[in-house]
């Protein structure tokens, strides 16, 4: 009589966790990462805007709009020529067209457009878009160039809406040399600019789109006022940098402007002296100097922002900081990204930005 051999239970397959997560995640990416940035480009930047024209027509430089505020808001698209071999941050411009594509930004061609088209192609990409605000002190040119420079160097992959409130020194010569009055005068269009930039965020929640938010500087003097009472859910990530914005008034908006969006995350520094001048004009303490809430990550920038550069101000366009943001624009938890550390307890902030 034959043996039988005795059943055995098969050895389960051991499955490589980095192996099977790379292959998971390799289609993902493929689908996602659609537009490519690793040559010079020309970006597009949808404009919504309520600097008055000089022209009476839509434009793409200085000469179209300056820091005159309009009680309408203009629609339009300028085509930004982005090099390739620029310095993450730095915005080296020229007007001369003979100067080389890979070095130098140049606007290309402006065209205006109803504010139904735009609203259509945004739709139609299937793609958040990106909408930036500026800050304080900016020029239209300078604007269109940072929202063109911020996009390419994230590798966003929707389009980009620059919401571009007037900002800016005047035209005179003189009107550069005083900041108090620029100040002042910037700080008045600000205020007055929150229904045009209500409007717009209302439009696009109207068209069932999300968005996701970058601010800087004054420019939330804009935006969270203009988020205030909009009762929607229009954003995905709220990205506050440097915010010049009185940090108890955003502790009693929090609780409205919250359910605005997903997340909500709060780049500041210690060492940001555009907020020591504007603590002192403004007799009082300013987010952009570090405001704790529950209801945002808090990240300290003070250990990668370079002093030797100038106000340390201006660190939301550097490649730390974009890095970062590249993180949150993927949705990973601020726990889970590079280089972030926990704050000690009872600290102003909720995180660290490691060097």
């Amino acid at each position: 009589m034959q043996a039988t051999t005795p059943a055995t239970e098969e050895t389960p397959e051991i499955v490589n966790l980095d192996e099977k997560f790379q292959e998971d995640l390799k289609p993902i990416w493929d689908d996602y990462f659609k537009e490519d940035y690793t040559d010079t480009r020309a970006i597009d930047v949808f404009v919504v805007t309520n600097r008055k024209s000089k022209t009476g027509n839509f434009g793409c430089t200085n000469n179209t709009y300056g820091v005159a505020l309009d009680k309408v808001t203009s629609f339009g698209i300028c085509k930004i020529n982005v090099p390739k071999n620029h310095s993450t941050g730095e915005l080296t411009f020229t007007k001369d067209g003979r100067q080389s594509s890979h070095d130098y930004f140049k606007i290309l061609n402006a065209k205006s457009l109803p504010e139904t088209t735009v609203m259509d192609y945004m739709k139609k990409t299937k793609r958040n878009p990106l909408v930036f605000v500026h800050g304080f002190n900016v020029r239209y040119e300078e604007a269109l160039l940072r929202a063109a420079q911020i996009t390419y160097d994230l590798k966003y992959q929707g389009p980009v809406i620059l919401f571009s409130w007037p900002s800016g020194a005047g035209d005179g010569f003189f009107d550069e040399q005083f900041l108090t009055k620029t100040y002042e005068s910037n700080n008045q269009n600000a205020k007055a600019s929150i229904q045009a930039f209500r409007n717009l965020m209302t439009s696009l929640a109207n068209s069932n789109l999300k968005v996701n938010l970058v601010v800087h500087s004054m420019g939330h003097q804009v935006v969270l006022p203009g988020l205030k009472d909009l009762h929607k859910s229009v954003i995905n990530e709220l990205v506050l940098n440097a915010p010049d914005f009185e940090a108890a008034e955003f502790l009693r908006l929090i609780d409205n402007i919250k359910d605005t969006s997903k997340r909500i995350t709060l780049y500041c520094s210690y060492n940001d002296k555009a907020m020591t001048a504007s603590k002192t004009f403004n007799n009082n303490d300013r987010m952009g100097a570090c405001t704790y809430s529950e209801n945002l990550d808090t990240i300290n920038v003070g250990l990668v922002d370079n002093q030797t550069l100038g106000l340390g101000h201006g660190y939301y366009s550097s490649r730390a900081i974009l890095s970062d943001v590249f993180q949150v624009l993927l949705g990973i938890d601020a726990e889970k990204r590079l280089f972030i550390r926990k704050s000690e307890p009872n600290s102003t902030e909720k995180f660290y930005l490691r060097n």
